[in-house]
């Protein structure tokens, strides 16, 4: 109905906009800013999902490039602030589609180990998933009396270190280090067959007092020194719709993507020929759009997404 010109849905009438939901039949929202902050919801916002599932037979998923968390933890926290959801099966995360990728990867087999550059959660996801990994959680830094020299020597001279890891995978890391990027341009650059994966490329992560390095950072320089492109396993990449589409019932052409970055997700769903459905509660408002021609215009725009209950 709308097509990349930003319509504020408050502008229209009632009717309009109950015609511009009948044409579709799914619902993918993002979840941090857009249905809750931290882990308090956002007025309004579970109200909506919740009776577009109820009252107007919506198909509702939630997709998130959060990396922090398992799939399962992301659908209990989205239970936990009113969501109801049938299943975590309707939850999209990178922490899931990097299992689902690699168990697909002709290259990575049930003898294969993982190196993870990241947090705790993805080695808990790879594990649920019967996948061995290593790195998740820890520290490895040079110690105060070592040099760089000794740590390659020590840690890189024998096969052993590269024995049998399929995948390098990349999430936000508090503990990035020297050590953690030359593992993983070692593996990287003495394996061309083994998977290079990001959860996301979110270079930088806003808040209100202070900006913080996000995953895009810590990937970038590990891409740089292994002269590889990590895979992306989040939006705005449209792998991660990959089990959706595989859905007789699943229609891109039929289905809004709500969210608050017009950088990633009304890329996202544009990516994958989908309607976008822009909220003012992160970083973008309507007014900012107007004034920055170069960022991507949403299809449609609401202050908050509880503006909609209305017009269910």
């Amino acid at each position: 109905m709308f097509k990349a010109n930003g319509t504020n849905l408050l502008d229209l009438q009632p009717e309009q906009v109950s015609t511009w939901l009948k044409g579709f039949d799914t619902i993918i929202s993002d979840c941090d800013a857009t249905l809750w902050h931290d882990d308090t919801a956002i007025e309004g916002a579970a109200d909506v999902l919740n009776a577009l599932q109820s009252r107007a037979g919506k198909k509702v998923y939630l997709i998130t490039n959060n990396g922090l968390k398992t799939r399962h933890e992301i659908w209990q926290r989205a239970q936990r602030l009113g969501f109801q959801l049938p299943n975590e099966t309707h939850i999209i995360s990178p922490t899931q589609t990097i299992v689902d990728y690699l168990k697909q990867h002709k290259a990575f087999d049930g003898t294969k180990r993982v190196y993870v550059v990241g947090n705790a959660a993805i080695a808990r996801e790879l594990n649920d998933a019967g996948i061995e990994s290593f790195g998740a959680g820890q520290a490895e830094e040079l110690q105060p009396d070592d040099k760089w020299q000794q740590f390659v020597l020590r840690e890189f001279s024998q096969p052993a270190a590269v024995a049998n890891v399929g995948a390098v995978v990349v999430g936000w890391d508090e503990y990035f280090s020297y050590c953690k990027m030359s593992r993983a341009c070692h593996i990287l650059c003495s394996n061309p067959e083994c998977a290079f994966l990001v959860t996301n490329k979110d270079a930088v992560h806003k808040y209100p007092s202070f900006h913080i390095p996000g995953t895009g950072a810590f990937v970038a320089a590990i891409e740089a020194c292994a002269e590889r492109e990590a895979l992306e396993m989040g939006k705005p990449n449209p792998l991660v719709l990959k089990p959706l589409l595989k859905s007789a019932d699943f229609e891109p052409e039929r289905t809004v993507m709500i969210g608050d970055c017009c950088k990633v997700d009304v890329t996202f769903a544009r990516n994958c020929n989908m309607q976008s459905l822009l909220v003012g509660t992160g970083s973008y408002q309507l007014e900012t759009l107007r004034g920055n021609p170069q960022l991507p215009m949403p299809d449609a725009y609401l202050p908050k997404l509880g503006n909609l209950l209305p017009y269910i």
